[in-house]
């Protein structure tokens, strides 16, 4: 798709690079126990032609450390590979490059093998190549990741479902009936109310039926935000009007709390209301187990960070980014788009492959146009030199994992 791609030169000037795949110099490496140890025939790079206009950096006693703003041959041919999903092919041509960047303190070349390494699980490799980090940089490598366990337990399927602004006739049926399939496909559905600002007696009967019919699956709801809901009912209803168009009112806030859990609340209430229609209250279900409000806080709270931890995740990039995945460029864009300064966390990202890259370009260039001041951070060391290499970071700031 690309032949060749445009990067600045140790000099600052741009050159041509071309993304085949290099012939790597150099002798292979020492080999440690666990590390990949065949590796392709290597062609040596020609011998620069002598002048005597420039010195001979070779032939100076000086130990030269590799700037990070040029890409060398063997990292570009290894983000290539991996981008290709090669990974044990990449993780050869940098053990191929070893002796060129060992001893110049060339932070980029170790980092991305590491997590070749990483990633192709050799993780007594690794640790070996962690030893000659350590002499290299007298500070510790990176830490090995563990992977992640996959719990046998079943999750309890729960879902969301939102009440929000004026409840009217216009509105409420079309919201009571994503209320019943959303209840009839999970365990524990939770409905927030929080956003809730008027409801009429039309809504009001509406929703009750909803939550009896809930009785059918016995604490199968968990209530959010109902405190600020619950006092515009109250604003409604008043011990002793006895209005009929009223009833719904009372009606619903006493199975408020029959769904809540609070007994005691809802005896009273119920009583109140029995004294104004001059009827028999309603009697409390003893399948719903009473809680305290303290309990119910409790609850609520959890439920909250349950949710925003759902949606968090939701909005994560995980994986790899391909072209059997078109979904997760489209959901990268949709993130960028939804924020004034976008700042995108592809921790969770192992691999972005060629064709990728080069649609994610044409998205960069698309930012940077619309004055989006966009970040990609916990970026790994492949991926990294991968949008180097496309000059991607060049419209887009990209930071490294730490």
């Amino acid at each position: 798709m690309f032949s060749f791609f445009r990067k600045k030169g140790p000099d600052g000037q741009e050159v041509l690079t071309q993304t085949a795949p290099l012939t790597q110099p150099g002798s292979a490496p020492e080999t440690r126990p666990g590390m990949p140890s065949e590796v392709g025939p290597a062609t040596a790079a020609p011998s620069p032609t002598p002048n005597d206009n420039h010195y001979d950096l070779s032939q100076l006693s000086i130990e030269v450390s590799s700037s990070s703003d040029s890409i060398s041959p063997a990292e570009e041919q290894a983000a290539m590979m991996h981008a290709n999903g090669q990974l044990a092919a990449a993780a050869k041509v940098l053990l191929l490059d070893k002796p060129n960047f060992a001893g110049k303190r060339r932070l980029e070349s170790w980092m991305m093998l590491f997590e070749l390494l990483q990633q192709h699980n050799q993780r007594e490799a690794y640790e070996a190549l962690g030893l000659d980090f350590v002499v290299e940089f007298e500070k510790t490598p990176p830490t090995w990741r563990e992977q992640n366990t996959v719990s046998n337990k079943k999750p309890t399927a729960s879902g969301y479902f939102a009440l929000s602004g004026k409840l009217s006739i216009e509105n409420i049926d079309k919201s009571i009936q994503t209320f019943y399939q959303l209840h009839k496909n999970n365990d524990l559905l939770r409905v927030d109310l929080t956003k809730i600002t008027a409801i009429d007696t039309i809504s009001a009967a509406e929703i009750l039926a909803a939550l009896q019919q809930s009785h059918k699956k016995p604490n199968s709801l968990q209530l959010i935000g109902s405190a600020k809901f619950i006092e515009i009912l109250k604003s409604h209803i008043e011990v002793g009007r006895r209005q009929p168009a009223e009833a719904p009112f009372w009606l619903l806030l006493i199975e408020l709390h029959q769904v809540l859990g609070l007994q005691e609340e809802f005896e009273n209430i119920a009583i109140d209301y029995a004294i104004t229609f001059e009827v028999s209250p309603p009697s409390w279900d003893p399948r719903q187990a009473p809680k305290s409000a303290a309990q119910i806080a409790s609850d609520e709270a959890q439920a909250k960070a349950e949710i925003h931890a759902a949606e968090q995740e939701k909005n994560r990039l995980i994986g790899s980014i391909s072209s059997d995945k078109p979904e997760m460029l489209t959901r990268l864009n949709e993130l960028v788009q939804a924020h004034a300064t976008p700042v995108i966390d592809l921790n969770a990202i192992e691999r972005i492959d060629f064709d990728s890259a080069g649609q994610m370009l044409n998205l960069a260039m698309d930012w940077l146009q619309q004055g989006k001041q966009v970040r990609f951070v916990n970026v790994n060391p492949l991926v990294h030199t991968l949008l180097r290499v496309m000059s991607i970071t060049e419209m887009v700031s990209v930071e490294l994992r730490k």
